[in-house]
C-alpha cells in the first residue's frame, strides 16, 4: 500500500509538474497578446480618419458657399458698373432708372435691385444704383450661418464734377507763322465749348495765361501783390529759381515787378519802345478763374502773339491759379468784380472734391527772357532832358576838344556843359527805359565816345537774360511741383522742335498726356482733351 501511495502521489506531482509547465508557457503567450492589444491603434486611426473626412468636407462646402457669394458679388458688381454708365450717358435720351432696370432684367439680377437715384443739375447727371443679395448657405449652415448677405452700390456721373482748368497758351512771335495763331484760337475756343457743354452750372472754372517772354497778370491781380518798384506801363512778376519750387503764390511775399523796357530794337534813340519783355496790351493779360464761357472765348479771340517764349512762367502763373493758396486772392478779385461771387471759394483745397488740369501748349523751346538789373532799375541816369526836349550825356571821345565833353542824341553835337544848363532834369532810368530801348541806348553810348566796347558794355550791364537751359530746368521743377500737387497736366507740342518733345513729355502726367500736333490737329488734340476731363466716369 506504501509503494502504491507513493506511486499515486509522484504521479500527481508530476502531473501538476505538467500542468504548472503548461501555464508557464501559456503566461508568456497571454501577455504579449495583451501587449499587442494595448498597442494596437488601427481601431483609433479609422474614427480619427472619419472624423477628419467630416471636417474637410465642411470646410470644402464652405468655400463653395463663399465662391457663390463672390461669383454673385463680382456678377452684380459688373452689372451695377455698366448699368449706371450707360444711364449716366448725357448722350443717351431713356429714363436713367429705365436704363439700369432694363440691364439687371436682362441679367437676371432684377430681384436683386434695390434703388436707383438720379441727379441732374444743369447739364450733368449723376446715377446711383443699390443692390443687396441674402444667398442661402449649403454647409455654413452646419455652423449656424444661414446665408451670406451682399449690399453695394455703384455711381456714374458726367459733367457734375467740379472742374478747374488753367488754359496756358504761347502767344510769342513765331505764333504768326503758318497759320498756327489763327488755328489756336479756334482750337480753344472749341475746346471751351465742349467743356461747358458737357458741365453743371457753376461747376467750372477757367483760367487763360497767356505767355510769351512773361505772363501780364494784369493792373487787377498785381494790384493784390506785395509789389517791389511798381509801375503801371505793364504788369509782371520776376520769378526767383526757388519760385518754381512750389505751385503756391503769396500776395504778401515781396515781388519784383518787371521793368518795363525793350532790350530788343532799334528804332532810334528816343523814337519809343517797339516791344516790351512785358506785353503792356491787355488783351494778353490773365483772365482768372472765369465761369463765363462767353469771357473765355472772347479772351481767346482777343489774344495777339509777339515775343520770346517762356513755357516756365506760363505754367508757373497756371500752376498757382489751381492751387488753394490763391484763395486769398481770388476773394480779392470777387470784391473787385474782376471773379463772379460763384468763384469765392476757388481754387478748392483738398476737402473739396474736384478735378484740377493744366493744358500747356507751345510751338516752340524756352527762349531768353531778358530782366533789367537792379542798379539801372531805380535811382537817377546820367541823362539829362532840357526845356527843348533834347537829351544829353557826359562822355568820353576823341571827336571833342572839352577834357569832359557833353553828347547830344537828336543834333550829334558835343558842348562843353549839360544841354539846357540849370533848367535841365535829370531822367531816372525808370523814364530813360520807358522811352529808349537798350539797344539805342547803348549805341547812342558808341556813337558819342567811338569806342565799341561803351557798345558792349551798355548791352551787357541792362541786357541781362535767363537762358535756355536754365527756363527748361524751372519748367521741370514747377511742372514736377504741379503733378505732385495732384494736377492734371496736358501738354501740347504745336509744330514745335523735335528738341521741345523732351521738354514737354516731362511735364505732361504721362506720354500719352502730351500731344504732337501740325496744322488743324491742334483741334484734335484740345478736342481730347475737353473730352478726357469731362467723360463718363465712376465715382464710386
Amino acid at each position: 500500500m506504501l509503494g502504491t501511495d507513493f506511486s499515486c502521489k509522484a504521479a500527481n506531482e508530476k502531473g501538476m509538474h505538467a500542468r504548472d509547465a503548461k501555464r508557464s508557457k501559456a503566461r508568456p503567450a497571454l501577455w504579449r497578446l495583451r501587449q499587442r492589444y494595448i498597442r494596437d491603434e488601427r481601431g483609433s486611426l479609422t474614427v480619427f480618419g472619419l472624423f477628419t473626412f467630416v471636417i474637410i468636407l465642411l470646410l470644402a462646402g464652405m468655400g463653395i458657399d463663399i465662391m457663390r457669394q463672390e461669383t454673385l458679388r463680382a456678377e452684380l458688381q459688373n452689372t451695377l458698373d455698366r448699368s449706371v454708365l450707360a444711364a449716366a450717358n448725357l448722350d443717351s435720351t431713356l429714363d436713367a432708372e429705365a436704363v439700369v432696370t432694363d440691364y439687371f432684367a436682362k441679367a437676371g439680377l432684377l430681384d436683386y435691385l434695390a434703388s436707383v437715384e438720379t441727379v441732374t443739375s444743369g447739364d450733368g447727371r449723376s446715377v446711383t444704383a443699390r443692390v443687396s443679395a441674402d444667398l442661402p448657405t449649403y454647409f455654413m449652415r452646419y455652423a449656424g450661418i444661414n446665408d451670406l448677405s451682399f449690399k453695394s452700390h455703384g455711381t456714374a456721373e458726367q459733367g457734375l464734377a467740379n472742374l478747374e482748368i488753367s488754359l496756358v497758351l504761347d502767344v510769342s512771335n513765331s505764333m504768326n507763322s503758318n497759320n498756327k495763331f489763327y488755328n489756336l484760337t479756334i482750337a480753344a475756343e472749341d475746346f471751351a465749348d465742349t467743356i461747358f457743354a458737357n458741365s453743371a452750372e457753376g461747376a467750372v472754372s477757367v483760367s487763360v495765361v497767356p505767355y510769351s517772354t512773361q505772363v501780364n497778370a494784369g493792373a487787377t491781380i498785381l494790384g493784390e501783390f506785395n509789389i517791389a518798384d511798381r509801375h503801371d506801363t505793364s504788369y509782371c512778376i520776376n520769378f526767383g529759381a526757388t519760385d518754381f519750387s512750389t505751385t503756391a503764390i503769396d500776395t504778401a511775399t515781396l515781388y519784383h515787378q518787371t521793368m518795363h523796357f525793350d532790350p530788343w530794337y532799334y528804332t532810334g534813340f528816343d523814337n519809343g519802345l517797339r516791344l516790351q519783355v512785358c506785353d503792356p496790351d491787355s488783351g494778353n493779360n490773365i483772365l482768372p478763374l472765369s465761369d463765363s464761357l462767353d469771357t473765355i472765348k472772347s479772351k481767346i479771340a482777343g489774344l495777339s502773339a509777339d515775343g520770346n517764349t517762356s513755357i516756365d512762367l506760363g505754367v508757373k502763373w497756371g500752376a498757382a491759379l489751381l492751387d488753394s493758396s490763391a484763395q486769398t486772392l481770388t476773394s480779392a478779385l470777387v470784391t473787385s468784380g474782376e471773379v463772379s461771387a460763384g468763384m469765392s471759394d476757388r481754387p478748392y483745397d483738398s476737402s473739396n472734391s474736384s478735378l484740377k488740369v493744366m493744358v500747356v501748349m507751345t510751338d516752340g523751346v524756352n527762349t531768353t527772357q531778358y530782366y533789367m538789373p537792379d542798379s539801372y532799375r531805380t535811382g537817377y541816369s546820367d541823362i539829362y532832358q532840357a526845356a527843348d526836349g533834347k537829351l544829353s550825356f557826359e562822355t568820353r571821345s576823341s571827336a571833342c576838344y572839352y577834357s569832359h565833353c557833353w553828347y547830344v542824341p537828336s543834333t550829334g553835337s558835343y558842348v562843353s556843359s549839360v544841354w539846357g544848363g540849370n533848367n535841365a532834369v535829370q531822367l531816372t532810368w525808370e523814364e530813360v527805359w520807358s522811352r529808349i530801348t537798350v539797344e539805342n541806348h547803348a549805341y547812342t553810348r558808341y556813337q558819342a565816345s567811338r569806342y565799341s566796347s561803351d557798345y558792349y558794355f551798355w548791352t551787357g550791364a541792362t541786357r541781362v537774360g535767363v537762358n535756355n537751359a536754365t527756363k527748361n530746368a524751372r519748367l521741370d521743377a514747377i511742372c514736377s511741383a504741379a503733378k505732385e500737387k495732384g494736377i492734371l497736366v496736358f501738354t501740347i507740342g504745336f509744330e514745335a522742335p523735335t528738341d521741345a518733345e523732351a521738354a514737354l513729355k516731362s511735364c505732361a502726367s504721362s506720354d500719352a498726356h502730351y500731344y504732337d500736333v501740325d496744322g488743324l490737329e491742334i483741334a484734335d488734340a484740345f478736342s481730347a482733351i475737353a473730352t478726357k476731363v469731362t467723360e463718363l466716369r465712376l465715382v464710386e
